[in-house]
């Protein structure tokens, strides 16, 4: 929109025909080949080449670029996908069923933990919707970033697998 507002203030300006500059400008706009696509969305629409003002190298037949025009955008959104992802540091998420979590709370005020302390086990997860349930049967439906997984409480540092202490009889931690 700003480029279209400036081509019709300059017209203003010099005096020319305001629609006639509108017309020469969606002209050029329209046979411009788009970064995502790498093809003018004249040529989408007409399935030929249409002349502009601006020079144009004729490299390929115009027979059909709908497909070009759609791997073309295809590699542009996994690209922008990836590049907007490495930006926010965006992981996925491991959350999967079966395993406990932690919600997600609104802070009432400053003492207020992020996660209630209720556990909850995941039920459903399809991509990014997650349901869970508690042991009471309370069953919520949230984003996954809402949830916190709760790591496996079979593995606590002060026991080994046998489920022996660590720590000799004479060593063991108090309290």
């Amino acid at each position: 929109m700003q480029p279209l507002g400036k081509a019709l203030k300059t017209a203003r300006i010099e005096s020319r025909p305001w629609k006639q500059d509108l017309n020469r400008f969606l002209l050029q706009h329209r046979t411009t080949p788009r970064c995502a696509t790498g093809v003018p969305p004249a040529e989408l629409l007409f399935n030929r080449t249409v002349q502009g003002m601006l020079p144009v190298l004729q490299l390929k037949n115009i027979v059909n670029r709908h497909k070009e025009a759609r791997e073309n955008e295809d590699k542009r959104q996994k690209y922008s996908r990836r590049y907007a992802n490495e930006r926010r540091n965006a992981k996925e998420s491991e959350t999967g069923v079966g395993d406990h979590v932690l919600v997600k709370q609104p802070r009432a005020n400053k003492l207020t933990p992020n996660f209630n302390q209720t556990p909850y086990v995941v039920t459903y997860r399809k991509k990014t919707v997650v349901i869970a349930r508690n042991k009471d049967g309370h069953e919520i439906k949230r984003n996954v970033s809402h949830f916190k997984k709760i790591p496996n409480r079979n593995n606590t540092e002060d026991e080994d697998t046998s489920g022996n202490s660590r720590f000799p009889p004479d060593q063991k931690l108090i309290g």
